[in-house]
Order: C-alpha cells, then structure tokens, then sequence
C-alpha cells in the first residue's frame, strides 16, 4: 500500500503561521491516543481556505470534551469517537452538544471501531449527527473531504445565523430608539444600540448637530464611552486626526463614512433651514464587512427617526409656544404637569400671574401696546423667581402660569406682586395690577392635568369679585369647585332626560285664608336622595349657557301638571318664573305659546313672574315681551319688589298685574318698623297704579293678619304651607272646600 494511501500521514514540526487569520476549530473526542494522535497529524496538514487557519483542540473522554465545548462554543466541527468510557458516551456527548447546550450549526462526525454496535440508518435518525464513518474507512483524502464539506456547511450556517442575530439585533435597536420622542433621549438611544451592535467596550460615540448653511460649527449633543464630558463643545479639536479627516469627509460629501476602527454617519436635515445630525463612532474592534452591513441597516432607521424627530421638533414648537410671544404656552405648562409622577406633583406649586382689567387696556391701547405689557410682567416674574427653577408659561391673553417646588419660601417674592407694577412702555408710566393666586397640586391629586389649570382659574375668578391680590386656594375650595363641575355635567343630563321636578307653594287669599293659585319652583333630587339648592343649579344652568332648556323642561312639567290638576276638578292657576335670558330671545314666546296650544291650557292658569332687577336690567326688551304675554292672556307679577335700584322710574311702565313683596320685607316684621314703613308704601304705591300685592315669605299668625289689615290682599310662606310635590299637594288640598270658588 502507498504511504500516502495509509490512514494517516504524520505532519512535521508546525510552522509559523499569521496571526491575523481567522479561526476555524476542530475537537477531536478520542480515547485512543495512539488513533487521536494519528488523525490530528493528518489534520495539521490540510490546508484551510485563504484568510483562515484551523485550530486543533483534542478530548480523551466525555468530561474532557465538555470542559473543552463550554471553553470554546466557537468550535465548528467535532469529530466523536461512539464508544469511550462507556458503550453509549459518544452518543450522549451527540446529545448533550444538541439538546444541553443547544448548539446546531457545530458539524458532528461520529467514528466508529466496531460498526455492528450502533447501526448507521439508526443513529441517523435518532441524533441529529452530520456524517458517520468507520474509523478503518477514513483515509487521508476522505478526511480532507470531510473537513472542506462541514467546514463550507458550518460557514454558511454561522453566517445565516450571524445575519439573524445582527438583523434581529438591529430590530430590537430600532424599536429602542424609535420609542424616544425628544432629541436627548434619542440621540442617546443611538449611541448605545451603536455600541451594542459593534460591541464596543473601549470606544465610544459622539451624536452632533450642524447647519451646514451657517459658520456655528457642529456642537456636541451627547457623547458615550470615551468621548464623555464633551457634549455642549464644538466637535473642532476633540477628535483623532483620522476620524475628523473622515467627519470633515462626510459633511463635504453628505454621506456615511467607515474606516477600520470608526464609522460616520451622516443624517441630512428633511425641513428647509433644518438641522443635519452626525453621528461618530469609535470601535476598539475592527468593523468586519458584516457589521458595516448592519450599521448601513441601522442608519436607515436612525435616518429616519431624525426625520420624525425633526418634524416633531417643529410640530412641538407649534403646540407648545405662543409664537407671537415667543413663550411656552398653557398646552406646555399641562404636559409639564402630566410628565410628573405622583412624588413629583406633591412637591409642586402652581403660581398664577393675571393682569387685572388687561381686556380694559387692550380696548384702549390696542394688542401691540398690551403685548409689550404681557412681555415686562413675563421678565418681571422671570426676575424674582429666577433663583427658584421655575417652569413658566401664558395660559391665556392676560395670565401666566408657574410651576414651583413647595420647599422654597417665595412669601417676600409673593408680596413683591401685590404693589401696583410700574412700567414704561412707549415713554408713558404704567401701573399695572397683577393678581396671583397660589394652588398646591396636592389639592388636585385626583384631578386630570388638563383640569388643574381650569381648577386654578375657577378658583381665581372669585378674586374678581373680592378685589382680593392675593389667594391661597385649598383642599375645601377644591372640593367646592370640583362638585361645581360634577354638578354642571350631571345637570346638562337631568335637563335633557327631563328629570328636573316642580314643587308648587300655594298662593293663599288673606281675606278667605283659601288657596288662589300656586307658584311653580324647580327642583333637582339627585340619585342619593338628597336635593340640590335650587339658587345653586340655576346659576349653573345660566353659566353653561342650559337656562333656557331647563326653563322650558320646568314649563312643560307645568302644563302636565295643570291638566293634572284640572281633571282633579282644581282650577287654580299656577306662576312660572322667566329668566331675562329667556325674554330677550324672541323665540321664548313662540315656544310658550306653541306649548300651551299643545297641551290644551287656557292662557289665564298662567302668571309669568320676573323679578324687578331682571325687568329693569334690560328694560327696552322686557316691556316689549311682557306686553306680548300680557296680550295672550298670561298674568304677568313683578317679583322681589322693592330690592330693585331703580324700580321707582318705570313701575309705571312695566307692563304686569301684580307685584310681590320681597321676604326681606316679610321678615321680622313685628320688631321692624322700618320694613312695616318699605310694605305701607309699596302697597300704597300699587293702588295707585292698579297692582294686585302678593306677600311672600310669611311665616307667622302677626305677619298674616299685619298684612291683611295693611291692605295685602294675597301672601305664600311656610305659614301656610312649603311648597310639595303633586301627591303631597293633593293631600293638602283636601283640607278645603271648593277651592276654586
């Protein structure tokens, strides 16, 4: 036989070989050293491709080769001896390499001494093994064979799996930086996926920005590994000789630039005058084709979050800045106030500056004066607040906004602002008032940030009407107003579902002592039980602009209940109240009149009421609808007589049936001769111009019979009866004869 047809050759001393080759590693796992030592000889001297050299590591039992996979998980092909220690060892070694440490693309050749033990076609399908050769077979060439066949498979297996892994890597890296929505939290999330991506631990980045169309230079944004302690300097001076040769490269060329040990990328701008990023990286490992691929893949994503961003930015700008004024605005103060965690909200403030009769002065001075006023209180407040780190921003046309930490004892820079401001603005003194109210947010805990400024300004409204310069808002007064709200929403739903209620209080003849009519009051019982005062959700109902709904769903109650009433055998007519909202708007009659129709009611079981100052207060327009509900057969009564400023110089123009007598003059009547006087008079007047009187208020036997011999012919009160529901009414009414003679 040949010696080179023998099975194996053995090598000579090994040479010297470069270093700089890649590694390809080969296990041999072989109890028999003389055979181990023969195939290692024939294994030294097969040449591996260009660029690589193989490394030979050799296992005499099973415990030796695992100590030798867990040092080395790069080995790429294995060659396994079946039967060592025990009969099974190779094949459990087969095993573990599979399932225990869960490699696949190591190649495995399983050898064999004694070919009966474990047959091919079997062992084939139970592990997962590569070739399986008996050992007598194996010649020189067949070996060469073997090593170039898995060594190309385990190449192409790694790569595909390298190329998965940096793919997968670059996906995660971008959904990481994709989820950062401001520049300084993404230009970090780029360095750091950066570093992951080439695996550097002795470099480091630089993220800087530039506008290539001024002379400002490209400024540090953010820096990592070796190049911390740079950001907010120029990038002129700060780098290696060859890596700024290389940004110069990419600024010049608008384009990425990778060198061995660096990588530039450039990020051009996406808006006109907008601003380029670059992006430097310094790898202490040599940048292999592979990860220049990746990196190339990254940027497109990075690429475009600087685009996003960028736009972003501008939108930002747009949202968040009062743009004339070129100051953040109240939709920047309430994401101030969101972006605070729980902790965070109770340490802060919210100080608010507001410009007392601004809309005053921008009447008179017109909007370019008064933004000159706006931008002195804004440096005015910058000045003494300073020291303290305060977010500020305008909230509205007259007002500004400032978040404050609750440590810092601002009383004296407080009481700064309570002295009447003094400015020159166009060469002429100012003295302006600015008003402050101050609001702990851990008073409005429970409240969304959108609401907290609502909260402060509902809260400051009530300095309008005390003059007060100061307020300190609190836990009760957040409670009150945040009821106020609840209360508004829950009463535009009673008012639409028609839930409101009337309760009727008898008008009662002084004369006879028997009831003549009623007067309808509106009431709002909540899901509780409880009632809500009638003065408190009327003047809700006339700020949210639902009056005239609520009005309209009392007067429909009213119809029903007349008709009630009627088929009762009770003829007795019943007063509704008018708001001034509802007289001025000239569809109000129309509506009542179409209702009335509807329901079948005769005008005259109707008295509209309104009270002297709503009559007075918009005279021209309430004389005109009062005639026209006087025409229709409608009763009309002026009600709260006497409290009225300037009732005197139209009582004889006000077109009405009746007047009623204010409470307030009803009231201890027997120990004030004062209010006897107020009524003598208000009763003598109404003779003179045909007025009926009607007394409200009563509450006792003196007050009923004073009246009655002053001249009162009708009065209500609680002397005679609260005003009740339908079925509680009707049980009152039984206690009389033929009410409606």
């Amino acid at each position: 036989m040949d010696e080179n047809e023998g099975l194996f050759v053995f090598s000579a001393e090994e040479e010297l070989v470069n270093t700089d080759l890649k590694v390809w590693k080969i296990l041999t796992v072989e109890d028999d050293l003389d055979y181990q030592h023969a195939l290692i000889n024939s294994l030294k001297e097969l040449k591996a491709k260009e660029g690589y050299k193989y490394e030979l590591l050799a296992a005499n039992s099973v415990p030796e080769a695992a100590l030798a996979l867990s040092m080395h998980p790069d080995i790429a092909l294995v060659f396994i001896d079946v039967v060592m220690e025990e009969d099974d060892s190779g094949l459990r070694l087969v095993n573990t390499i599979r399932e225990v440490i869960g490699n696949a693309e190591m190649r495995i050749v399983l050898l064999t001494g004694q070919p009966g033990f474990a047959p091919e076609t079997d062992v084939m399908k139970m592990l997962d093994i590569d070739e399986y050769w008996n050992k007598s077979d194996i010649s020189a060439q067949k070996l060469e064979s073997i090593v170039n066949s898995n060594m190309r498979t385990w190449q192409y297996i790694s790569q595909i799996k390298a190329a998965k892994q940096g793919l997968q890597l670059v996906l995660d890296a971008s959904r990481s930086i994709n989820s950062k929505h401001d520049m300084g939290s993404y230009s970090a999330a780029v360095l750091q996926e950066l570093s992951n991506i080439l695996k550097i631990s002795e470099g480091g980045g630089i993220l800087c920005s530039s506008n290539l169309d001024k002379d400002a230079g490209a400024v540090i944004l953010t820096t990592n590994g070796c190049f911390n302690g740079m950001k907010g300097q120029k990038v002129d001076g700060n780098l290696p000789a060859d890596m700024y040769d290389d940004f110069q490269l990419a600024i010049q060329e608008k384009r990425h630039v990778f060198s061995n040990q660096h990588s530039i990328f450039f990020f051009p701008a996406t808006i006109a005058e907008g601003t380029h990023y670059i992006t430097l990286v310094k790898s202490d490992n040599p940048i292999s084709e592979e990860n220049e691929y990746l990196l190339k893949v990254f940027s497109e994503n990075v690429s475009s979050g600087f685009a996003n961003i960028s736009l972003l930015n501008r939108l930002t700008e747009l949202a968040y800045t009062d743009v004339s004024l070129n100051l953040q605005n109240r939709n920047w103060l309430t994401r101030e106030i969101k972006n605070m965690n729980v902790y965070e909200q109770s340490k802060m403030r919210l100080i608010i500056f507001d410009i007392y009769q601004f809309d005053e002065k921008a009447f008179t001075f017109g909007y370019d004066f008064c933004k000159k006023i706006i931008k002195l209180v804004h440096k005015s407040i910058v000045d003494v607040f300073s020291i303290y780190d305060p977010r500020i921003a305008i909230i509205s046309n007259r007002s500004f906004g400032m978040l404050i930490n609750v440590d810092f004892d601002i009383a004296d820079d407080i009481t700064h602002f309570h002295n009447k401001q003094k400015y020159e603005i166009e060469n002429v003194k100012q003295f302006i008032d600015v008003r402050v109210l101050e609001l702990k947010l851990s008073c409005a805990s429970n409240i969304t940030p959108e609401k907290v400024i609502s909260l402060a300004e509902s809260s400051l409204n009530y300095m309008q009407v005390t003059q007060t310069k100061f307020i300190l808002h609190t836990d009760e007064k957040t409670v009150a107003i945040t009821r106020r709200y609840e209360l508004m929403a829950h009463l535009r739903t009673a008012i639409s579902t028609k839930e409101l209620r009337i309760a009727l209080q008898p008008k009662m003849c002084l004369k006879t002592l028997k009831p003549i009519g009623f007067e309808a009051l509106a009431r709002w019982q909540l899901a509780d039980g409880s009632f809500v005062n009638p003065e408190e959700f009327i003047e809700l109902a006339e700020t949210a602009g639902l009056i005239n709904e609520l009005d309209n769903v009392i007067f429909e109650k009213i119809l029903q209940t007349i008709n009630q009433l009627k088929s009762c055998g009770i003829n007795l007519p019943i007063a509704f109240n008018a708001s001034s909202y509802d007289l001025i708007e000239p569809s109000y009659f129309e509506s009542i009149k179409s209702r009335i129709e509807e329901y079948k009611v005769s005008p005259s079981m109707l008295e509209l009421e309104v009270t002297e100052t709503q009559a007075i207060s918009n005279y021209n327009f309430i004389k005109e609808a009062l005639s026209r509900f006087m025409a229709l057969g409608i009763k009309v009564s002026i009600d709260d007589f006497g409290t009225g400023y300037s009732s005197l110089a139209h009582i004889n123009e006000i077109p009405s049936n009746a007047i009623k007598i204010d409470r307030y003059f009803v009231s201890n009547l027997e120990h004030n001769i004062n209010n006897q006087y107020m009524i003598k008079m208000i009763i003598s007047l109404a003779k003179q111009f045909d007025f009926k009187v009607i007394a409200e208020g009563v509450e006792n036997e003196f007050e009923v019979q004073w009246l009655k011999q002053a001249g009162c012919e009708m009065a209500q009160g609680y002397f005679f009866s609260k005003p009740l529901f339908y079925d509680d009414l009707l049980i009152w009414l039984a206690q009389f004869d033929n009410v409606n003679d």
